[in-house]
């Protein structure tokens, strides 16, 4: 299941009371599941195989759609295969629902004309999907996909931040290389200091490793460049709570319920400030 940041933020404001960190999904900037607890280890976990699943698609659509596809696969399948024919495929197992599928053929689309907008919409559309699936497998299949798709962008222009962001969120959902998407989250913000979405995936990651004081550093960044953005007040908040600025939290979490739309989560924070007052 899928929530809304409202919906998180809220829990996490009610898991705050009783000392639980809860950290938001990233889409949005980033957005994307993570591997419940009690499943098994991402390395232990049935290979996802394309091939299979797809051969075994042909009884979930009807025969109309069957017969269709089978004439655009074909056609797309040729060695000599045109742009349009494999656009075409790619469009209609889009249209069909089977978004992973059309993500597939998209990466072919890509390959065929290799310029950078193309593994761009590529990449988008296997990390969109990692960011919806609830099959771990089938998730980290996409990941691994777009990762792919990515880094042809980035060797086509190194200075295309968008397909680096997205890049680095996929090394580090499910741990697939956690360092490398950190290091290229740095240099997106190396080169432009004021990136949100590497600034925020940044702030989030520090404050899973226990840097607080890095994260405190990306959360000030934030607000400073959305100041409207009540999610970066809470979590500014957080990490002053957790370094100790009582009074700088109760001021972030102040400023979170005056922006924030939700009763529910203006009466949960309500609880975490005075809470905070009354501590010694």
């Amino acid at each position: 299941m899928q929530f809304n940041k409202a919906q998180i933020i809220i829990l996490a404001v009610l898991l705050s009371l009783v000392g639980i960190l809860v950290y938001l999904n990233y889409k949005s900037a980033t957005p994307e599941e993570t591997v419940s607890v009690g499943e098994a280890p991402v390395s232990m976990q049935k290979q996802f195989d394309f091939n299979d699943y797809l051969s075994n698609l042909k009884d979930s659509i009807s025969p109309a759609a069957n017969e269709l596809v089978k004439t655009l696969t074909d056609a797309a399948n040729k060695p000599d295969a045109r742009t349009y024919e494999i656009a075409g495929i790619s469009n209609t197992w889009d249209s069909l629902g089977y978004k992973l599928v059309g993500a597939h053929y998209f990466a072919l689309f890509a390959a065929k004309l290799n310029d950078e907008n193309s593994w761009l919409n590529a990449g988008m559309r296997f990390y969109e999907f990692a960011g919806t699936c609830s099959d771990t497998a089938m998730q980290i299949y996409a990941s691994k996909q777009a990762i792919a798709a990515f880094e042809k962008v980035v060797s086509l222009n190194e200075n295309n931040l968008e397909a680096k962001n997205a890049l680095a969120i996929c090394y580090i959902q499910n741990d697939l290389d956690i360092m490398k998407g950190v290091q290229l989250l740095k240099d997106v913000t190396r080169r432009d200091s004021n990136n949100i979405d590497a600034n925020y995936t940044l702030g989030i990651q520090s404050m899973r490793s226990g840097q607080i004081e890095k994260a405190a550093a990306r959360f000030e960044t934030l607000v400073r460049i959305q100041p409207m953005n009540p999610e970066f007040h809470y979590y500014l908040g957080e990490v002053y709570s957790q370094m100790g600025k009582k009074n700088l939290a109760i001021k972030s979490f102040e400023t979170f319920k005056s922006l924030v739309p939700e009763e529910e989560a203006k009466k949960n924070i309500e609880i975490t400030i005075n809470n905070l007052k009354n501590s010694n």
